[in-house]
């Protein structure tokens, strides 16, 4: 019998440990059993206490009292077994380009795609400036200002949002950069007020209008750069309710004038009545305006509501109607003046109903909850019947996903929960605390018996995680992107750490 034979059975028969050194782990590639070879991955080592059996390859080295931390143990049933501490475990990040690794490195957190969007359409406006300028192209800037302002409400539309995920979704090529552009679509949105207001001042100073077109053009000049003032982050969030009411009002009434301000324009070089005259572009793009700001509007009804409170934090209302796909959100009104918008968690075929879950999160959803437990809110309460799609639609792209919720935020996960999607499987990392307890036996044995691919973290047993455990569980479930529904703080710091590694992630967005 050879030497390697010999050893190879003198450590099958040995029952202590064998330390070795890390710089003999390479050889071992093959099993000592008598079972078929199987091939085994070199995976990236992600719990706190890891055993992992590897294959053995060539000689087994000889026993060095000068080992390192990593133990090799010999077991019973014949394979070889390392149990890997904490302190010897690395981050792992993704083989990237020198330039891609520099650029993910340099580029600040700050410098997001909403930014992204504006240096684009800033740059096209500049080309089109140069254009207008020399004369190749013969549009008038107040036509260009309409189109500006037609691109400006397009992308807040939600049937054309929803439109732009199901087409992004079967993109097979460059998922994270398109659905992290259409996430961040908002910064389409203030570029298109920007770029409006800039063409609607070139039109009055280089174009000649009459006093009516000048005065009009004038006051919606004034409402843009107001509107866009209170649209700043910081004014929004502190005195956010003051905002909505004057993004709408104030819109509403630069629509008005708009609409005065295109009459002029056609007065001013009216001759006679005719199909020209009454359809050209500028008439045919504001009724497009028109139509695409109304319409919501105009689907509003006022529904029957079921209120439920698992817990004082939490409060579940159900609603008429069950048939909205996977990722779809729905804007509610106690009052039809404020609204606020929130993800379908679940839809029941059988009763034709949906519900979505409330949790405490500012002053609006804690009133609501102190109305719900005193019983004072009202039986009907008004919703649109247009639904739109949110960030968590951008699963259908991929997959394998890893869902990684907090809280409440468990909500646009249940869809994907309670019916998997047939070509996405789906990870969850629920972190929460006392989940049973707080979101109630439902949603509970939803998640803990309906499904079977799922991580509980407790934050009143093992405290708050920080990122390395969503990195962790992304190398373990082999997934390729990540989707997070958190607070505003912890989906930042997620996806800014991920961005740093080449993980695609995801989150929603609170300045959209």
């Amino acid at each position: 019998m050879s030497n390697e034979c010999k050893r190879m059975n003198w450590l099958k028969n040995y029952n202590c440990s064998t330390l070795l050194k890390v710089s003999y782990l390479e050889k071992f590639r093959r099993a000592i059993s008598h079972e078929p070879v199987t091939p085994t991955k070199r995976e990236r080592f992600m719990s706190d206490n890891i055993i992992v059996s590897f294959p053995m390859d060539e000689k087994i080295p000889k026993t060095s009292e000068n080992s390192s931390s990593d133990d090799v143990f010999a077991s019973s049933n014949n394979e070889v077994r390392i149990t890997v501490e904490e302190h010897s475990i690395t981050s792992s990040t993704r083989k990237m380009h020198p330039i891609k690794a520099w650029y993910r490195h340099t580029i600040p957190d700050s410098i997001t795609c909403h930014q992204a969007w504006l240096v684009i359409h800033i740059s096209v406006t500049i080309a089109l400036c140069v254009l207008y300028f020399t004369h190749i192209i013969h549009i008038s800037g107040g036509t260009i200002s309409i189109c500006e302002l037609l691109f400006g409400v397009l992308v807040r539309n939600e049937i054309f949002i929803a439109l732009l995920h199901r087409i992004v979704a079967l993109v097979p090529c460059f998922k994270y950069e398109l659905n992290r552009m259409l996430h961040c679509i908002g910064g389409l949105h203030v570029s298109s007020a920007i770029c409006a207001f800039l063409w609607l001042l070139i039109s009055l100073i280089f174009e000649l209008h009459g006093l009516g077109a000048r005065i009009t053009g004038g006051i919606i000049s004034f409402l843009i750069v107001f509107i866009s003032l209170t649209a700043i982050p910081i004014v929004r969030r502190r005195f956010h309710n003051i905002f909505e009411h004057i993004h709408r009002y104030a819109g509403w009434t630069t629509l008005i004038i708009l609409v005065i301000h295109v009459i002029f324009l056609q007065l001013d070089k009216f001759d006679s009545f005719s199909t020209e005259t009454l359809f050209n572009a500028p008439v045919l793009i504001l009724v497009v305006i028109v139509i695409i700001i109304f319409l919501p509007w105009i689907c509003i009804r006022k529904v029957v509501v079921q209120y439920n409170q698992p817990s004082k934090d939490l409060t579940v209302i159900t609603f008429p109607s069950a048939f909205y796909p996977y990722g779809s959100t729905t804007r509610i009104s106690l009052d039809g003046h404020e609204w606020h918008a929130f993800a379908i968690a679940l839809t029941d075929p059988w009763t034709n109903q949906h519900s979505i879950l409330v949790a405490i999160a500012g002053d609006w959803t804690k009133k609501l909850a102190e109305n719900c437990r005193a019983n004072q809110l009202p039986e009907h309460i008004w919703i649109r019947k247009i639904k739109g799609l949110g960030f968590m639609y951008s699963i259908h792209a991929y997959r394998k996903v890893l869902i990684v919720c907090t809280g409440a935020g468990i909500a646009p996960a249940l869809p994907y929960i309670k019916d998997s999607l047939p070509t996405t499987h789906v990870h969850l990392l629920w972190i929460g605390k006392q989940h049973q307890r707080i979101y109630g036996d439902y949603v509970w044995n939803l998640v803990q018996k309906t499904y079977p691919h799922f991580t509980l973290h407790d934050t009143s047993v093992s405290g708050r995680p920080g990122v390395q455990l969503v990195e962790d569980h992304f190398w373990k479930t082999e997934s390729e992107a990540v989707f997070v529904v958190s607070n505003e703080k912890f989906t930042v710091e997620v996806a800014n750490a991920l961005w740093r590694k080449d993980i695609p992630c995801f989150g929603a967005l609170f300045d959209s």
